[in-house]
């Protein structure tokens, strides 16, 4: 009797066991499909973030090429004057004056604004990335407040004197000119390139630039 008590002990035994680790198995299976799955959507994340900032790029580059175009050509305009009637003045400064263009940088940022508003951010296992991801809207803003200033600055000063003072046909060429000769005018141009000056330096000082760079070199495929 006390054997086959034995024999039914160790069989149920062996039945807990062999149970076990079925489920540790079945654990060990399902952990390492959602760790595959996990994998998927993490570059699927990724791809996304890397084409955006590619194209963010892009962009960034255009506009810093067009902002040091536009300060040289505002101190070069700075330079002629005052302008009085001088014709010859004038046709330099119009030369410059059209080399400056106002372009605003608002760069793609749904696929990062995506992530860090959800549980998709913790799919990504690169701390750095994460960190530069978190802080990619903080460092966009603080960038944008001085291009917001620039813009302000046309908005508020020099566009107005503009309407005011010139004849946007072009045809009454000494109004034009004469608008050009005034202290207003000359301070308001000055002005304009202190501002873009604050753009310049947001440019070459913050960080939004290594974050785009970084941004792309933490997202693009490693094979």
């Amino acid at each position: 009797m006390e054997n086959k008590t034995g024999k039914y002990f160790k069989y149920a035994i062996g039945e807990i066991v062999l149970v076990m680790i079925g489920i540790l198995l079945a654990l060990q299976v399902s952990n390492w499909n959602q760790e595959r799955k996990d994998r998927i959507s993490e570059r699927k994340l990724l791809d996304n973030i890397h084409r955006d900032f590619i194209q963010n790029k892009v962009s960034f580059d255009s506009i810093k090429a067009i902002n040091y175009i536009g300060l040289n050509a505002l101190e070069n305009m700075i330079d002629l004057f005052p302008l009085k009637l001088d014709t010859l003045k004038h046709a330099a400064f119009m030369k410059y004056n059209d080399q400056i263009q106002g372009i605003s940088y608002n760069p793609y940022s749904s696929s990062v604004e995506s992530a860090v508003s959800s549980s998709s951010l913790q799919l990504i296992q690169d701390e750095d990335l994460q960190k530069y991801l978190v802080s990619w809207k903080d460092v966009l803003l603080d960038y944008q407040e001085d291009e917001n200033a620039y813009f302000q600055y046309l908005n508020n000063f020099l566009w107005p004197y503009f309407r005011e003072k010139f004849d946007y046909t072009g045809k009454d060429t000494k109004r034009n000119l004469a608008a050009r000769t005034t202290i207003t005018y000359q301070n308001m141009v000055i002005g304009r390139r202190n501002h873009l000056r604050g753009v310049i330096q947001a440019i070459e000082g913050e960080p939004i630039e290594n974050h785009i760079n970084e941004i792309i070199r933490l997202t693009q495929p490693k094979d």
